[in-house]
């Protein structure tokens, strides 16, 4: 693997992005808007409510977010990176910049919602901990799900039927690990729920990886 070519294509990435601006912005204007209806709706959310709002409109937002990342280019581009790139480098940078693009999901997010609610986190460690690990998950599944999608041309509509069994588990965890860093509840094991939660980020990346070389080929 060059780390040249994985940062050149993160850097082409980013590039992209901001020339879309308007597709990142959407992503985040969703964001916004859904924290603010759930705002008006229910004037103020218990912290159990605040907990499971946060990662439902990370999972939404990431996919929309995610989606377009292997096909907001043509074919003809990607057999054009085939000559150039391993795929690896491929989807290595790809993941890379999904998963720092939904860890300024969910810091928007909680931004959003401290503003215009509350923000009932007491262990911040524990949370950050649990935090970039699920974002580490989502970026995975997401990322690999956008690839398979994109081979088809299937869109989101094959990456949300795809994606979400698949997130249950990160996400499930998330809100355990969660509730424990709000005091919700009291959990001596929750070092071994992050346990978990990054033997599942490893499991399902190392399949990405795995795969993602063959998928591509194909």
């Amino acid at each position: 693997m060059n780390l040249s070519h994985l940062y050149t294509l993160i850097k082409k990435e980013f590039d992209l992005e901001f020339r879309q601006s308007y597709a990142l912005f959407g992503v985040l204007l969703f964001a916004a808007c859904t924290v603010f209806i759930i705002f008006k709706s229910f004037n103020t959310l218990g912290a159990f409510q605040w907990n499971v709002l946060l990662w439902i409109i990370v999972i939404f937002s990431g996919i929309n977010a995610v989606a377009k990342s292997f096909v907001q280019e043509n074919k003809e581009t990607y057999l054009h990176y085939y000559t150039l790139f391993d795929p690896l480098e491929l989807i290595l940078a790809k993941l890379i910049y999904n998963f720092i693009f939904i860890v300024v999901i969910i810091a928007l997010v909680i931004l959003l919602l401290t503003i215009f609610t509350l923000n009932p986190i007491v262990n911040w460690s524990l949370f950050t901990q649990g935090a970039l690990l699920g974002a580490l998950g989502l970026s995975c599944i997401f990322t690999f799900i956008a690839a398979l999608s994109g081979i088809d041309r299937g869109g989101t509509t094959i990456m949300s039927v795809m994606a979400l069994p698949l997130v249950l588990p990160v996400i499930l965890l998330l809100i355990k690990i969660t509730a424990v860093s709000m005091a919700l509840m009291v959990d001596t094991l929750v070092g071994g729920d992050i346990l978990i939660l990054a033997a599942i980020d490893l499991m399902i990346c190392g399949l990405m990886l795995l795969l993602f070389p063959i998928i591509w080929r194909s």
